[in-house]
């Protein structure tokens, strides 16, 4: 099994070489594999549900259609903010004023934030998937510190691929309740 730190370099560099129109492209199938596959959280979703999504960053997939849908529904949207070594999740919306964190990603200005159990459900980056829940971020563990004791349903987003047979997996790894791609949508 090849170790985390190659995978991560080989998994990036898989999903930054994807064209512009490869990268709209899947934004828009990860939505219809959303909204087709009946066991998908968002048809149970209602106007006061607080889903936590993400900007789109170094080749990621791109949540905004979805971000897109859930505004047409009246559903609050979040986007994770760095709180020392765990997120917080500030409110999204049209009017948003911003900031730029460490790693220069822009944050929504809030400020009462909520934290990441307060979210009813939270899509989530990765760097690379297997089908068993695992999920391969890009190593400083803010999403695993985050939802170590949750109660939040966590979807990883990512590119086909990314996806890998098996991960290696540490202690501290939190395990998604679903995966989300451009071909797939699986519940584990």
């Amino acid at each position: 099994m090849k170790s985390r730190s190659h995978l991560r370099t080989q998994l990036r560099q898989a999903r930054k070489n994807l064209s512009l129109a490869q990268q709209e492209t899947a934004a828009s199938k990860l939505l219809e594999q959303l909204l087709q596959n009946p066991s998908s959280p968002l048809s149970a979703l209602k106007p006061n549900s607080k889903v936590a999504l993400y900007l789109a960053n170094d080749g990621e997939i791109s949540p905004h259609y979805i971000c897109q849908w859930l505004w047409q529904k009246d559903i609050k949207t979040y986007l994770p903010c760095i709180t020392g070594e765990t997120l917080a999740f500030a409110h999204y919306h049209k009017d948003c004023q911003w900031q730029h964190n460490q790693f220069n990603i822009a944050e929504p200005l809030d400020q009462t934030p909520l934290s990441g159990q307060e979210m009813d459900l939270v899509f989530m980056p990765l760097v690379g998937f297997d089908l068993a829940g695992g999920r391969l971020g890009m190593g400083g563990g803010f999403y695993d510190k985050t939802f170590a004791t949750r109660s939040s349903f966590l979807i990883g987003l990512a590119h086909d691929c990314q996806q890998v047979e098996q991960l290696p997996i540490e202690s501290w790894d939190v395990p998604l309740d679903a995966i989300a791609s451009d071909s797939l949508y699986v519940k584990i």
